[in-house]
């Protein structure tokens, strides 16, 4: 499917979703948000480790969107926050983590789980096709782990 090209079709596509968007390149997050938001995604975006922090405490994403580098911050600060949301809360955030880098990006983080990676740049439509299938998938098991405590 292509949801861009298809433009007509996918809008409203992001409909209740929550995306925080976390890029210290200003081009891409501003891209990023651009394109979510006119799928109708309610996105918030923060231009580093510490204000998506901030924005934890009081917004609780569906997706996060994260470039993987930045300078003087370790993404090991917002990934060990959403561990400690998804532990607090029972709901699983994915992440969708980005990076200019060919090479290391990954092997540097080993002990971190993410759902997706893409290498800058990446293919609009694949980005939108990623967090169709993650946030469809999550909503899908957040709702029976609702169900689960619910019955119990």
């Amino acid at each position: 499917m292509n949801l861009i090209n298809d433009f007509c079709l996918a809008v409203g596509i992001f409909k209740g979703v929550q995306v925080l968007v976390v890029d210290n390149d200003r081009d891409s997050r501003d891209l990023y948000a651009f394109l979510l938001e006119n799928l109708s995604a309610n996105v918030i975006t923060a231009g580093s480790v510490k204000e998506a922090l901030e924005i934890l405490s009081w917004f609780t994403p569906n997706i996060v969107v994260s470039e993987i580098r930045f300078l003087g911050e370790s993404i090991y600060t917002l990934l060990n926050t959403l561990n400690a949301i998804e532990v607090d809360n029972g709901k699983h955030i994915p992440i969708i983590v980005t990076s200019t880098s060919t090479t290391g990006t990954c092997d540097q983080i080993p002990d971190v789980e993410f759902e997706e990676y893409l290498l800058k740049p990446f293919d609009l439509d694949e980005f939108v096709s990623m967090i169709v299938n993650q946030v469809q998938e999550n909503m899908a098991e957040n709702f029976c782990t609702e169900l689960l405590v619910a019955n119990q």
